[in-house]
């Protein structure tokens, strides 16, 4: 019984407080889509992929060990991708505009499971800027690591190229909106606890006893002026007949 009523008073705060709650969703979705169109900076990706493979002499049969450990070496290039001896050629490619600390940051390298293949994918406010980027990267990697590694065998498998309708990635304005509004929902439950727990007003009989320590004799309902309206025909058609 006490658990069905406390569900039933926090079905009538719920009904009761249903305007608070709506408008501090609404508050919080029109706030974070103001700050997402407004302020936020919309980041973009290009994505350049590279296939990488030690050289084989003719009429030799390749053996598992040998792909084996070409899959191995594959996070060491991940490694001098991100070096400085290579960003730092891109960044004087790039004028100096991002330092070999923000192209790092900028700059993911990606592999897959049991493939050679490398993705490197570069983020940036600037939608050129992230395809320079990663061709130049590839560029400077694929002229530097034969001297590094005694690698020759490199192929571009797909260079980065700038898309006219190139469509940001972060931030992902649908789900924050959803996620604030999510959020403007928790808020107006809070408030409604809130106010909830500092109204002191007298609602029921039994905070009339709680309150005041006596117990309650008798009731009156509610009396609306359609319910007055509605007694006072009723008495009209008595009289009349």
């Amino acid at each position: 019984m006490e658990d069905s009523l406390n569900i039933k008073q926090i079905w009538d705060l719920l009904k009761k407080n249903k305007w608070v709650i709506a408008i501090s969703m609404c508050l919080c979705a029109v706030l974070m889509s103001g700050y997402l169109y407004f302020f936020s900076t919309p980041i973009y990706q290009s994505e350049t992929q590279v296939l990488i493979n030690q050289s084989v002499p003719q009429n030799t049969i390749v053996q598992s060990q040998d792909v084996q450990a070409n899959l191995q070496l594959i996070n060491t290039y991940t490694s001098i991708i991100t070096s400085p001896r290579i960003l730092s050629q891109v960044s004087d490619k790039m004028n100096d505009t991002y330092s070999v600390k923000e192209l790092e940051q900028m700059i993911t390298v990606n592999t897959t499971s049991d493939s050679q293949v490398i993705k490197i994918n570069v983020e940036s406010s600037n939608a050129s800027d992230a395809v320079k980027i990663a061709n130049e990267t590839v560029r400077v990697f694929s002229k530097d690591i034969p001297k590094i590694m005694k690698i020759d065998n490199i192929y571009v498998l797909s260079k980065a190229s700038l898309d006219a309708d190139a469509a940001p990635v972060k931030p992902h304005k649908g789900l924050m909106i959803a996620v604030a509004t999510l959020l403007g929902f928790i808020l107006g439950i809070v408030i409604m606890f809130v106010r909830d727990l500092f109204d002191r007003s007298i609602k029921t009989a039994e905070d009339v006893e709680e309150t005041l320590g006596l117990p309650v004799l008798a009731m009156i309902s509610e009396i609306k002026d359609e319910d007055l309206e509605r007694e006072s025909g009723r008495r009209r058609k008595k009289r009349k007949g």
